[in-house]
């Protein structure tokens, strides 16, 4: 339970990374509500909608900002 428990911790506090970052972003923060987070296995998966390809291309540069360096699922579709 304690290692469920702290990989939670771990979860969360780069989910919170991630979200400051991205609030940061110039041209991401105002799509924000627009996206989910998960985590699936050891992978950041990204869903949701953003308005153009340029803002979909800048999720990951951005993410990696975060210190993020597994892999990312970028699952975003433009609409």
């Amino acid at each position: 339970m304690a290692t469920s428990q702290l990989s939670d911790s771990r979860f969360t506090h780069l989910i919170q990374r991630i979200d400051s970052v991205l609030c940061s972003h110039h041209e991401l923060c105002d799509h924000l509500a627009n996206l989910e987070i998960s985590m699936e296995g050891s992978r950041i998966v990204l869903r949701g909608q953003l308005p153009s390809v340029a803002l979909k291309q800048a999720l990951v540069p951005a993410i990696r900002q975060a210190g993020v360096l597994g892999q990312v699922c970028n699952c975003v579709e433009i609409g």
